[in-house]
């Protein structure tokens, strides 16, 4: 009865014709027609970009001699396209070849090779591949432990001369201490060890699933590296004997440049594979779009598209403050037509996304900012109508939120779900939950934007009214965020239920998730206490309460022990001193604009 009721009210506080949405609508209006076209006296905002790009160290000999035997792009291409099976889910060599390519090298490529280039001369020069440094080494303390060389290392300067792994004695120490006491240092030791095991799994070819056992209850392909006694003897003998005969043919044609062989041979292996999938594992049609979507790069030049775009368009808005000039119209108009075009090719990123994986692309940290960065900009265009800076903001936070995605610590594969998450509750209650984090993203926007306004501009109407007027756009964003938020936390209970037996267990993400609701209820409520109906109590707080989503989304996930954890990486630590830091200058902000505002403010 509760949440019926409580449905009701949001219902009626967007129909209503005297609810405050509709009146707050009524304001903005009023607002910008008493603003007309007068010209602000100054406006500065400061949207810092921190972009880290990385550069190689120039390969030694040997990988040189590997670039100089490269494997042609055509016939990469073909390997690239051959199904196999990695972690429970059938994928193209293409999609198997990036994951460990970024897992190993923790680069989209080697030198001049794609990934595809790379893991064929790996499976065909596998003692060559020993002695190039491919191996990356991030932790300067690793590196003097071992004496490794700086950035990356090869696979054989993890052995003494007698063979044994180097890793293995201090591996052991740290193996036997909790994890919670060991150092950064020793967490990077365990992901190095992880990367030259993948190396030497690879290097003996028992990676990744290429052959499927006809007779195996749980469809269950095999490696050519892998134990096959399980296989008729004529099976066995023909995986043993055409994949190498493969890389035997895949050798001679980097000699002779001819590829009609390998071609071949690997069309006897697709042949092989498609009459002994009995459980018609393999999907045609699902494999070709992930070599276009692993080709497209959508996410990368979405990202592209919305800081470039979104700067421009924020740079037409201010001159159009100072001049009225036709051309800046029609340039604002052409802006917000190029982010619509960026808009629609990042919903077909997603929308490819889900196709492949069978389920909606918000379940890992990866998918949900890549969400947060689509809701985050669907906010803009909503509210962009009303204001072209809110768009303009939204675009370029959007933009910021794909960076983020795509740092080195993200992991963009694709999985499989575990059976928790096998539920329709996560589409709902995900997609729900996460586009209040857009909305609320465009509250903290339009907040540091009327705080800066409060600093930096002089007093005038003119200033008064584009405060009020931002505000009013902040106001009704976070009510929409809010509305979003409640709803998507009882989702949650439902799904808690289903899941675990029990609505609500005051589980970390619980917990995070009430206080925000609890935080932004505050905030929208704050106009019912006169003294405290400022902007600048308004905007501060609708910025301070953006806190409470980076801990509910981030911080519980990445540093509070439950069942939405997913475990503390370096990466999020370097990002939480980003934070931290942008929130002392947002105190300072509040502070200055504090100083500026006093006796100037207009209720909202």
């Amino acid at each position: 009865t509760g949440y019926l009721f409580l449905l009701i009210g949001f219902i009626a506080m967007f129909v209503m014709p005297n609810s405050r949405f509709r009146k707050l609508l009524i304001q903005l209006k009023d607002t910008r027609e008493q603003a007309g076209r007068m010209a602000m006296i100054s406006i500065l905002l400061l949207l810092p970009a921190l972009c880290k790009g990385q550069v190689s160290a120039s390969p030694d000999n040997v990988a040189e001699a590997v670039e100089q035997s490269v494997v042609t792009v055509e016939h990469a291409a073909r390997f690239g396209a051959l199904p196999v099976q990695f972690r429970g889910r059938m994928m193209p060599m293409n999609t198997f070849s990036s994951e460990v390519l970024r897992k190993i090298h923790k680069e989209q490529s080697f030198g001049s090779l794609n990934s595809d280039q790379f893991l064929l001369s790996l499976f065909a020069l596998p003692r060559m591949w020993t002695e190039v440094p491919v191996i990356a080494v991030s932790n300067e303390q690793v590196r003097m432990w071992y004496n490794l060389p700086e950035g990356y290392v090869p696979y054989a300067y993890f052995f003494d001369e007698e063979g044994h792994y180097r890793l293995l004695p201090r591996l052991q120490e740290v193996y036997h201490r909790p994890a919670g006491e060991r150092s950064a240092a020793e967490k990077e030791l365990i992901n190095l060890d992880e990367r030259v095991n993948i190396m030497y799994l690879l290097i003996n070819q028992n990676l990744p699933g290429i052959f499927p056992h006809s007779g195996d209850p749980g469809h269950t392909w095999y490696a050519p590296g892998d134990d096959l006694s399980h296989f008729q003897e004529k099976d066995s003998l023909f995986i043993n004997q055409t994949f190498s005969w493969y890389l035997s043919e895949v050798t001679h044609s980097l000699r002779n440049g001819d590829w009609d062989k390998p071609d071949q041979v690997l069309e006897q292996i697709t042949a092989y594979q498609l009459e002994n999938d009995r459980a018609s594992l393999i999907n045609s049609n699902k494999l070709q779009a992930e070599i276009r979507y692993n080709a497209m790069n959508i996410f990368g030049w979405s990202k592209l598209g919305y800081l470039i775009l979104g700067a421009l368009l924020l740079v037409v808005v201010i001159l159009q403050l100072f001049y009225e000039r036709p051309w800046l119209h029609y340039t604002a108009l052409a802006l917000t037509a190029g982010i619509v075009l960026v808009f629609i090719y990042h919903i077909t990123g997603m929308g490819l996304r889900w196709y492949i994986a069978g389920y909606a692309p918000w379940s890992n940290s990866y998918e949900t900012m890549v969400y947060i960065a689509w809701a985050t900009v669907l906010a803009g265009l909503i509210f962009g109508q009303k204001s072209t800076i809110t768009l303009a903001l939204a675009t370029l936070f959007g933009g910021v939120i794909l960076f983020v995605s795509g740092l080195n610590w993200m992991d963009p594969q694709i999985n499989t779900l575990v059976p928790v998450l096998k539920s329709p509750w996560l589409m709902f209650h995900v997609a729900v939950i996460v586009a209040a984090y857009g909305f609320f993203g465009i509250s903290f926007l339009l907040g540091i934007t009327n705080l800066s306004l409060m600093v930096f501009s002089k007093k005038s109407p003119l200033v008064a009214y584009r405060i009020k007027e931002l505000s009013i756009i902040n106001n009704l964003s976070l009510m929409v965020g809010l509305v979003l938020m409640t709803t998507g936390t009882f989702l949650g209970a439902i799904w808690a239920n289903e899941s675990w037996g029990r609505y609500w267990g005051w589980d970390p993400k619980e917990t995070w998730a009430l206080i925000t609701v609890v935080a932004y209820t505050i905030v929208t409520h704050l106009h019912m206490v006169k003294k405290w109906n400022n902007p600048w109590i308004f905007n501060l707080l609708s910025v301070l309460a953006f806190s409470s989503v980076l801990m509910t989304f981030l911080g519980v996930n990445y540093f509070l022990s439950g069942m939405h954890s997913y475990g503390q990486t370096d990466g999020m630590a370097g990002v939480f001193t980003y934070i931290a830091v942008a929130f002392v200058l947002v105190g300072i902000l509040g502070i200055l604009s504090w100083r500026k505002s006093r006796g100037g403010l207009i209720k909202i």
